[in-house]
């Protein structure tokens, strides 16, 4: 009976010893180099604020933050390879507001945007802009409209990818305007400007950031933004739907992912140090200079913002008709 008693004791030990370990373990976190994982190139809006909170990170954390730029099929390789990555938190996924509905957009997707991921932080609200080249004979949406009225077909739209925000944005105009311009997608942003810039293609629809100095140079024209409300950057910019298209809104938001089954306590850390990141001066200085308005809210309820979306664009989906299949 003592023997028996003394063997209990010391498996209780050990049981209490392994618990204690992997408590210490994920109470150490992070104690190994975090890869950040961008489903674009670098210069897009993905990449840029990526590599703005991963610097943070590893100055907070002590912890080497990678950057992992892994662009191709409008950011679902990278997606795949997070949702299949080992759920430790050290890998995590930039993702922008269309990553929730991809499995709308593309028939037999490797992973489920919801189910195979946890949210981690959502980080900004953005607005788009509508943006042209100056060979475009347009000065306003309604310009813009009959122009591609005149000529069906023979305008281009440029997008970061299939299924990206810039692709979304521009496939809900022409369903709301009713005009036939034609769709030409890269595998990023920085791609996309560069043939937006050379005047191959001759319209976009584009958060601020990557196009600002393009703008500013008068390299591109603005014609309008995609929110409800008008830009703190551009403010003499109507809304597409003032400009002349009732009913029009397009908001994007940029977050951060983890695989599903990471940790909840990591999940949380995570979240608190970049809450406390995009708070810093000069981060929210450049955000806020980039027309982005700041947002903190816990995991869940990032999770929840994703599933919203999913459930938004369903019925969008239905009733234009998008695909990117």
């Amino acid at each position: 009976m003592n023997r028996l008693i003394r063997i209990l004791c010391v498996c209780l030990t050990w049981s209490a010893a392994g618990v204690c370990a992997a408590a210490g373990s994920q109470d150490a976190f992070p104690s190994k180099p975090i890869r950040f994982v961008v489903g674009f190139p670098p210069g897009g809006g993905n990449d840029l604020l990526a590599r703005m909170v991963g610097q943070k990170l590893a100055d907070r954390t002590g912890r080497a933050v990678v950057i992992d730029n892994r662009p191709g099929a409008g950011g679902n390789l990278a997606a795949e390879l997070v949702a299949r990555a080992a759920p430790d938190g050290y890998t995590i996924l930039m993702i922008s507001s269309s990553h929730p509905i991809q499995g709308l957009l593309k028939k037999n997707l490797p992973y489920d945007p919801i189910k195979d991921f946890a949210g981690v932080a959502q980080l900004v609200v953005y607005r788009s802009i509508l943006v042209v080249h100056p060979s475009v004979a347009a000065r306003s949406v309604r310009e813009l409209i009959a122009l591609a009225q005149a000529h069906p077909g023979q305008l281009n739209f440029v997008s970061s990818g299939l299924g990206a925000g810039s692709h979304l944005a521009g496939e809900l105009f022409k369903s709301a305007t009713r005009i036939d311009i034609t769709h030409v997608p890269y595998k990023g942003t920085a791609q996309a400007v560069t043939d937006l810039l050379s005047g191959r293609v001759q319209i976009m629809f584009t958060p601020l950031l990557p196009v600002l100095p393009h703008l500013q140079a008068g390299k591109l024209r603005a014609l309008a933004v995609t929110s409800k409300n008008h830009s703190r950057i551009m403010p003499e910019l109507p809304t597409v739907e003032e400009a002349g298209v009732p009913g029009y809104e397009f908001v994007g938001w940029y977050g951060i992912l983890a695989p599903a089954a990471a940790p909840k306590s990591t999940l949380r850390k995570l979240n608190a140090e970049v809450a406390q990141i995009v708070q810093t001066p000069d981060i929210k200085e450049r955000l806020y200079a980039e027309d982005m308005d700041l947002v903190s809210v816990p995991p869940e309820k990032f999770d929840e913002v994703r599933k919203n979306e999913l459930a938004k664009w369903s019925r969008i989906v239905k009733q234009t008709g998008i695909h990117v299949d």
